[in-house]
């Protein structure tokens, strides 16, 4: 069985575990970028996975309409969509395609636009300034080079709703900004442990694009002057971060598709949701903690590193993770301003 995932879900512990179980080999293959990959999905011609994890509008508004996602049976799967958390409500439907049928499973979700060093930009000043941030000179940041979400930061960086469609003027802005932040960027990585330690180290002040997912292993280690930041407002209907939600399919034409319906069963069993909010290199809420069954295997310094005290906060405060109409030509510009960072000498990495 042939799994495509956002890293963690490759875990011994998961899915190796899973491959035991059912005595069957099983391969993952991480990704950095829901659309590069959705996008190389639908233009193969050859079904070599299985099971897809992704984010959300990535399988609802995408490859549903590739007509590529298997739908799932109400009945068989009814229990994965009881004891979730209220936070998970407002992403609920995700799992549905617009017909209302469902098609695959929600697990990690949460926040994810920036994170700071606390001793030296306190958390109200951060949520308060958002990406104005980029904007103090006696600041130093990084950039995690996750394309995907890189377009929604430098829109609202920007004052841009990337949500809604672009004049020219808007899109000279946003290839303005994103070639003023790699212009400047002191780390810019697809690796965000580095940019945990460069915080740690004092290297940089913050770093633009992350969220609990990244540096949830960082405070879980005891550095709890690192936090993730959601705005408190923003060009976005008045909310100025974003909030994804992880969903897991199965591929119509799975080769392997009754292992691959198995996997989303075994995926929200208390011990495996567990293990997979707290895999190796984060440690991220999921969806299933709205089960005491789940949430009672937390530790309470596993639910400090994850801000489980302003989770409810932070997603409110979010727009949902959705495909932005002028996505293609935004990343584009994301990509030309990226090598106008490396060609000015700022990319260390």
């Amino acid at each position: 069985m042939n799994l495509l995932c956002w890293e963690g879900y490759e875990a011994d512990n998961i899915l190796g575990e899973f491959s035991r179980q059912r005595n069957i080999q099983c391969h993952a293959q991480t990704l950095l970028s829901d659309n590069g990959t959705a996008q190389m999905v639908a233009e193969r011609q050859t079904h070599d996975w299985d099971l897809i994890n992704i984010n959300n509008p990535w399988v609802r508004d995408y490859l549903c309409h590739q007509g590529i996602i298997a739908t799932l049976d109400e009945d068989r799967f009814a229990y994965t969509q009881e004891k979730l958390l209220p936070e998970w409500e407002r992403l609920s439907h995700w799992v549905r395609d617009d017909r209302g049928s469902l098609i695959g499973v929600g697990q990690r979700f949460g926040a994810f636009n920036f994170v700071v060093n606390t001793d030296r930009i306190d958390r109200r000043s951060a949520e308060d300034q958002s990406y104005d941030l980029t904007s103090d000179g006696r600041l130093r940041f990084g950039i995690l080079t996750y394309d995907d979400f890189n377009v929604f930061h430098i829109c609202i960086g920007a004052g841009l709703n990337p949500f809604e469609k672009l004049d020219e003027s808007a899109r000279a802005l946003f290839s303005a900004t994103a070639s003023d932040w790699f212009g400047r960027a002191s780390v810019i990585t697809d690796d965000h442990l580095a940019l945990n330690r460069a915080l740690i180290a004092g290297d940089i002040d913050f770093y633009i694009s992350g969220g609990v997912y990244t540096v949830s292993e960082a405070r879980l280690a005891g550095y709890n002057q690192l936090r993730s930041i959601t705005p408190s407002r923003g060009c976005i209907n008045g909310r100025g971060g974003i909030v994804f939600a992880e969903i897991t399919s199965a591929f119509a034409m799975a080769k392997r598709l009754p292992d691959a319906l198995e996997f989303l069963e075994y995926m929200v069993r208390p011990e495996i949701a567990v293990r997979i909010a707290a895999t190796e290199n984060t440690l991220n809420p999921v969806a299933q903690m709205g089960d005491p069954n789940v949430f009672s295997r937390f530790t309470t310094a596993q639910l400090d590193a994850i801000q489980w005290e302003s989770l409810s906060e932070d997603v409110a405060r979010c727009a949902m993770y959705r495909i932005p109409p002028d996505f293609q030509d935004l990343h584009q510009r994301l990509h030309a301003a990226k090598r106008s960072g490396a060609l000015c000498g700022q990319q260390k990495k």
